[in-house]
């Protein structure tokens, strides 16, 4: 398991994913706008293959996700708020350090 995964929430991420998906796996949202991203990141990872891009369907139920997922060391949520239930989620997963970003959060 990667040491450092992404989860994008946000339906309209599309372009912004192929640069993300270079740097660390990505579990990104079921989207029209999404779908045209995921295909050629795929496409993509013929000849990059550390290229991992994995692809769920709402409802966006970050525990559930985090199971999937397994233990990574850093968790980088996009298109998804800081909540209190959030962060107590991350808590029970092992996060220690949670801090908010421009788009999402960090947890650590």
């Amino acid at each position: 398991m990667s040491r450092r995964v992404a989860i994008v929430f946000d339906r309209e991420f599309g372009d912004r994913l192929g640069e993300l998906a270079m740097r660390m796996p990505v579990w990104i949202v079921e989207s029209n706008a999404n779908r045209p991203a995921v295909a050629a990141a795929w496409n993509r990872a013929s000849e990059w293959p550390h290229i991992s891009v994995t692809v769920f369907r709402p409802p966006d139920d970050l525990r559930l996700l985090l199971s999937q997922i397994g233990q990574p060391q850093r968790v980088d949520v996009i298109g998804m708020p800081l909540t209190d239930e959030a962060r107590e989620i991350l808590i029970g997963a092992g996060f220690t350090t949670i801090a908010e970003t421009s788009d999402g959060f960090r947890a650590k």
